[in-house]
């Protein structure tokens, strides 16, 4: 994935030969990057599309002509950033055997990839909760609409077959919490959470529950 940095580009050169589509898809993951760097670090509300198209060494209206708004703009970053975190929960799943116990390091194994790829992707993941909360214009955008696809990942996971959600539920609250505690703590108090986690999970009961 391509990161954003000092060095990037003042915009989009189109170079001989080069398809117009590869430098949309090249325009667009520029953006991307820039943005969850400035929702990470400054919140939704601090940042501008100013501030991200000069992260991005872009013009501005570039990121109003493929994201329309700035809450169109952090929601199509929570879908990047969805994107990555199904791939590495996938991948964590491939390695482990899903059970409660197995959970807490499935989880914590994916955002420890997030991390890999950059600390912005688990602060973005961390506070985007928060931000849908507080702004009307994102909880118009993320509330009400089809589920997102993480929510089936984590459904799959877990086994939980339909409503009630109450399991799918708790281990999106344990998610979001790991990846708080990520992009906070040091990594000696983020594997004592994981432990207790795998501890009281693995003593849960009945089965299908989780207990504490």
């Amino acid at each position: 994935m391509v990161t954003i940095g000092e060095g990037a580009e003042a915009g989009p050169v189109r170079r001989r030969g080069r398809p117009a589509n590869v430098d949309t898809a090249d325009t667009i993951r520029a953006i991307l990057d820039a943005a969850r760097l400035e929702f990470a670090a400054h919140g939704f509300a601090a940042t501008s599309i100013r501030s991200v198209a000069a992260r991005a060494g872009l013009a501005h209206t570039a990121i109003y002509n493929h994201f329309g708004s700035k809450a169109g703009l952090f929601a199509a970053v929570f879908l990047d950033v969805q994107d990555l975190l199904i791939a590495e929960l996938e991948a964590s799943a491939a390695a482990a055997t899903i059970d409660e116990a197995a959970m807490p390091r499935v989880l914590v194994d994916a955002i420890a990839a997030l991390g890999a790829a950059g600390p912005s992707y688990v602060e973005f993941l961390a506070s985007m909760y928060v931000e849908v909360r507080r702004h009307d214009e994102l909880r118009d955008r993320f509330q009400g609409g089809p589920p997102f696809p993480i929510l089936e990942t984590l459904r799959d996971l877990v086994g939980a077959d339909g409503p009630p959600d109450d399991e799918l539920w708790f281990w999106i609250s344990v998610a979001l919490g790991l990846a708080q505690l990520a992009s906070l703590a040091a990594p000696a108090t983020v594997a004592a959470a994981v432990a207790g986690l795998q501890r009281h999970s693995a003593g849960s009961s009945p089965a299908g529950s989780v207990g504490w």
